[in-house]
């Protein structure tokens, strides 16, 4: 019991929680510390400057006086003074030979101090000195300076009502500092636990999502600083995931769906020409047949593969200077003969002189697809409009036909992979030509959008940046 709770109290200690509030209880003690401190020293100079200034005017006064009157009009000055309540009450002595004092006016308080440790200065500006007390209790402070005559003035103060008033100040700044590292420790704790709150907020959600559920999200107070921007963006890479896997799981369905066919196919044929006592020109059209569904299963993994490479950016692209006229020419010419034998007429705009860099393999591949679809689903008699032009800094190729449009609910699906709406079942495909036509779009810092009217036809949109 005692290990798992000294387990438990170092886990407690070892936290970053604990460590921040400890971090902050200690920088702010320190600081206040700090405070106290200079503001005790600037207290004591400040006094110490205001005491010498008093000790100086005063012996300014009587160095004055001296020169004037000398030692006898020193004493009658000092006989005509009345003590004031609450002023400061001064030594004074003059010294003669041998240090022996000739005149001395001290308070009884001041008896405390052995006046004949002050020390006589040389010849120049009066010097400061300190005298104590045999204790040590308090001292005096003294300013000595030669007379003309060779005798010596000193005006001193006690310094006793100074260091009472320190001592106060210590008291209270100690009383002070009690509540202040209280307030540090409360205060480290409060600010940590709500600094915190949205990473504690995240590790819940992360630990939710590890038990199976991706529906977690991080809670977003809404305040719109840095913890609030980054839980947005974590929940919009959840979605981000949730979508992917959402297209994964039905990605693997599609895929399982129409592989099942050709490779069922293509292990019957096999089957039946294994099985069989047939001629070598039947097991020629065997093969025949297992590679064209071979072929199948191949166009559709690389679709896959391609539109993969495109989503995470790394489908590789054999740039190259083109103009799109010529290039869309030479995908018109190949599908007229198609759009003929359907009674469709396909026809082209593309006297825009528009140069691009870009895969001429690839970008054929995609005018390929959308002019496929739009042959399939054209009824005949009606025609085939594609268009190149030019916005702003992009090339924007237009393919319009006159077929029955695109219904509103398959409308948001048909740029994912191995979709097929149920208006398309019936046709020969792979349910790939548009998700490979938005990937290599997106492979070319482009992008491919789609306009539909349901009875008057579609115009899709293949949209890349010009040279």
């Amino acid at each position: 019991m005692s290990s798992k709770f000294s387990e438990a109290v170092r886990r407690r200690f070892m936290t970053a929680g604990f460590r921040l509030a400890a971090w902050y209880a200690v920088f702010f003690i320190a600081g206040s510390l700090a405070v106290m401190t200079l503001a005790y020293f600037l207290l004591s100079s400040s006094l110490q400057k205001s005491d010498r200034a008093d000790i100086m005017t005063e012996y300014e006064e009587l160095d004055a006086e001296y020169r004037v009157g000398g030692l006898s009009g020193l004493k009658e000055e000092l006989g005509h003074r009345v003590p004031q309540p609450g002023a400061e009450t001064f030594l004074i002595r003059v010294t003669g030979a041998k240090d022996a004092a000739v005149l001395i006016s001290a308070p009884a308080v001041m008896k405390r101090f052995d006046l004949q440790a002050i020390p006589i200065p040389a010849a120049g500006s009066p010097a400061w000195s300190f005298v104590g007390t045999a204790h040590h209790e308090t001292m005096l402070e003294v300013v000595s300076g030669l007379m003309p005559d060779g005798r010596a003035l000193q005006v001193g103060l006690d310094t006793s009502s100074r260091d009472e008033f320190l001592e106060q100040f210590r008291t209270i700044a100690a009383a002070v500092m009690i509540p202040a590292v209280l307030l540090g420790l409360a205060g480290g704790a409060i600010l940590t636990r709500r600094a915190l709150l949205p990473l504690r907020h995240l590790i819940g959600t992360v630990r939710v999502i590890e038990a199976g559920s991706l529906e977690a999200r991080v809670p977003v107070t809404g305040t719109g600083d840095e913890l609030d921007e980054a839980g947005s963006l974590f929940n919009s890479m959840l979605d981000r995931i949730s979508g992917l896997v959402s297209g994964m799981r039905a990605a693997l369905d599609n895929v399982a769906h129409d592989l099942r066919t050709p490779m069922t196919r293509l292990r019957a044929v096999a089957e039946a020409a294994l099985t069989n006592e047939s001629s070598a020109e039947a097991r020629g059209e065997a093969l025949s047949d297992c590679i064209e569904e071979s072929e199948r299963v191949l166009l559709l993994l690389n679709a896959l593969m391609d539109i993969s490479e495109a989503e995470t950016g790394v489908m590789k692209l054999k740039l190259e200077r083109t103009r799109l006229a010529a290039l869309i020419s030479e995908v018109v010419e190949v599908y007229s003969y198609a759009a003929e034998d359907k009674g469709l007429k396909l026809s082209a705009e593309v006297n825009a002189d528009i140069t691009v860099q870009c895969d001429r393999a690839r970008l054929r591949q995609a005018l390929a697809n959308l002019l496929d679809n739009a042959v399939k689903y054209s009824p005949s008699g009606t025609g085939i409009m594609v268009s190149l032009a030019a916005e702003g800094k992009d090339a924007v190729i237009s393919v319009a036909d006159r077929g029955p449009g695109i219904p509103e609910k398959d409308l948001p699906r048909i740029w994912d992979r191995l979709y097929r709406g149920d208006s398309s079942r019936h046709e020969k495909g792979l349910g790939l030509g548009l998700s490979v036509v938005r990937a290599v779009a997106m492979a070319h810092g482009g992008s491919a959008t789609v306009s539909t009217k349901p009875g008057a036809g579609s115009v899709f949109t293949f949209r890349i940046p010009a040279a």
